[in-house]
């Protein structure tokens, strides 16, 4: 399979704003877990990803479908911080209703990225966001119980995870877009 520039090109792109949002993240986490000083800042950049992550759909898909996922991205991570907060204090009532959320975010999210992209099945996505949302909280709870080999285990799953999503939402757009690949 021949692979264009273009092609290489987005795909650097969208593993960089994928990759960010996955380490702000667990910045985010080290931050709450460990009660660190820099945790408004560090909100504040991990807040700034889901742009990010919107201008190189906006190229394909035009401002409100960019907007639309920016939406979602950014419930995602605030419902994904709440959620760490909610572990660490241990509040079960909290968690059980955060996950819910956070799961109803999902299933919306691979519902508006399968419309917008035949090549984007919404099985597959929701299968993803699924598996992102599992290795996170087994990053969340290896993290919370001081277990940094585990930790790190999972972070490690979580990038090769998050690569593997940035591939597919790059692929479906070289395919649906393959006039200007």
């Amino acid at each position: 399979m021949n692979v264009s520039v273009k092609h290489v090109n987005l795909l650097t792109l969208m593993n960089l704003a994928w990759e960010q949002h996955i380490m702000w993240t667990r910045m985010l986490l080290i931050s709450i877990a460990d009660n660190l000083g820099d945790l408004d800042a560090t909100r504040a950049r991990l807040l700034q990803n889901p742009k990010d992550i919107v201008n190189i759909f906006r190229r394909y898909y035009g401002n409100t479908v960019a907007n639309k996922i920016e939406r979602l991205l950014t419930e995602h991570l605030e419902i994904g911080e709440r959620l760490i907060v909610a572990l660490k204090n241990n509040n079960k009532r909290l968690v059980a209703e955060l996950d819910a959320k956070w799961h109803k975010n999902a299933d919306e999210m691979a519902d508006f990225f399968s419309s917008i992209n035949p090549y984007y099945s919404r099985e597959m996505l929701k299968k993803m966001f699924y598996e992102h949302l599992n290795l996170t909280y087994e990053e969340v709870n290896a993290r919370l119980k001081r277990d940094y080999r585990a930790d790190i285990r999972a972070f490690d799953k979580v990038q090769q995870e998050i690569l593997d999503m940035s591939e597919f939402f790059v692929n479906g757009i070289v395919k649906q877009f393959s006039n200007l690949f």
